[in-house]
């Protein structure tokens, strides 16, 4: 059984990886077996939602270790067997990187930066999270994980240890609700808005859209100067998302601006 490759893989931005993921669907329906993909980002996870959305033969199952995980990774099936999806195995484990950082603080990308030096694939990793001062913990494959089980190393002048964690033993980031949130802005640029909405400043929204970290309506974004509309949707990476709800004009010529922190 083949899907419409043509037609998943019209106007796509991520062409290469959506053809990869649909022989990932193709082998479900044709092996009748889940099939897991690695890890992937956030917007590529919304642009495979919207491509396979009305595909009748198979179901797209969502992983990531927690609910607001931003990396995920998908498990292809045919749509018969979704019902059976509480005994599927999922291949997803931890690792906690533990370290002394009091004195010498490090970011989701340096531990990041160590896994891959240790020989672990991007793709088999998914979100991070920082535990205080004492390092961090990670979303992975089991494959993964069991591979960096009881490694040793360091991060810059930090000695670190790794140990391998089952989801139930993992101190998950904690599950921020959705949030209305109403503000007045000079104007409808993107840095306003996102500084507004992220409770950051305008030069660190700035930094981020100039590093490639702010998606809007999941296209890389580089302008902090473009409008935003209603009905939009920005993405900052380790942030969440906010959609504009509403737009008004003030009579003082300002901006009224409801969002959605998600």
């Amino acid at each position: 059984m083949y899907l419409p490759k043509e037609k998943i893989l019209f106007k796509s931005s991520f062409p290469k990886d959506l053809e990869r993921l649909l022989h990932f669907a193709e082998k479900a329906l044709n092996d009748r077996t889940a099939v897991w993909s690695p890890f992937l980002s956030a917007q590529l996870i919304e642009e495979v939602k919207s491509k396979f959305n009305n595909l009748s033969d198979i179901s797209l199952l969502f992983e990531g270790g927690f609910p607001r995980a931003e990396r995920k990774r998908i498990c292809f099936l045919r749509s018969e067997e979704e019902i059976n999806y509480p005994s599927i195995n999922i291949p997803i484990k931890g690792v906690y990187i533990k370290g002394n950082f009091l004195f010498d603080r490090a970011t989701q990308n340096d531990f990041r930066d160590t896994l891959h030096e240790l020989q672990a694939q991007g793709d088999e990793i998914g979100d991070i999270w920082l535990i205080r001062d004492r390092g961090a913990q990670v979303i992975c494959s089991k494959k993964c994980a069991d591979s960096l089980n009881q490694k040793n190393g360091k991060l810059r002048e930090v000695e670190i240890s790794i140990q391998a964690l089952d989801l139930s033993e993992m101190e998950l980031p904690f599950n921020r609700p959705e949030k209305v949130i109403n503000t007045v802005e000079a104007s409808t640029r993107l840095d306003a808005i996102a500084s507004a909405g992220f409770g950051l400043s305008r030069s660190k929204i700035t930094t981020q859209i100039k590093k490639g970290f702010l998606r809007l309506n999941w296209n890389l974004n580089d302008q902090p100067s473009k409008s935003i509309n209603i009905g939009d949707l920005i993405h900052l990476e380790k942030k969440g998302s906010l959609k504009i709800l509403n737009i008004d004009k003030t009579k003082k010529d300002r901006w009224r601006i409801k969002l959605l922190r998600q």
